[in-house]
């Protein structure tokens, strides 16, 4: 499978072309600043995906703050963010610090530890949802997480 696999059209927050090329050919997985544990688990999944699925080429983005990822995801340019359970439900019912968004689904695919998760956006195809899952799961980062929504490609992985 090919890191492109994993990409889909981008549209670009920047006018800056490469932007979309470096998105479209790797997998990013989306972290924030105002919470710094959300880099950290970030990084450790990147390289758990580094090791199954090389051709992901999977990175690390790191937005300023939350709502960076909110706005990046609810406009299809990013598909998985660490993220902890209540800034993902804030961010879901577009309450306080997410008011400026409009409601932003996400369904979970692992818990990362007691307060976070590593959530995907829906249209994240289930079984590239499935593969990451996998990933997660095999190097012992990731558990069943109790997420009311759960992607259909962790559904299908932890069934």
């Amino acid at each position: 499978m090919a890191g492109a696999a994993f990409a889909a059209p981008a549209y670009a927050h920047t006018p800056y072309g490469q932007w979309v090329v470096y998105r479209q050919k790797h997998l990013l997985i989306g972290s924030h600043r105002g919470d710094f544990r959300t880099y950290e688990l970030a990084k450790d999944v990147v390289a758990a995906l580094s090791k199954e699925l090389p051709e992901a080429q999977a990175r690390v983005a790191r937005g300023p703050r939350p709502q960076r990822i909110a706005s990046l995801m609810g406009t299809g340019q990013l598909f998985l963010a660490v993220l902890s359970a209540d800034e993902a439900a804030r961010m879901e019912r577009a309450e306080a610090p997410f008011e400026g968004n409009r409601p932003i689904p996400v369904h979970a695919l692992a818990a990362l530890d007691s307060a976070y998760l590593l959530f995907a956006a829906p249209e994240f195809p289930e079984e590239h949802g499935r593969l990451v899952t996998e990933a997660v799961d095999h190097a012992g980062l990731g558990t069943r997480p109790t997420w009311q929504n759960l992607h259909a490609g962790a559904v299908a992985y932890w069934s």
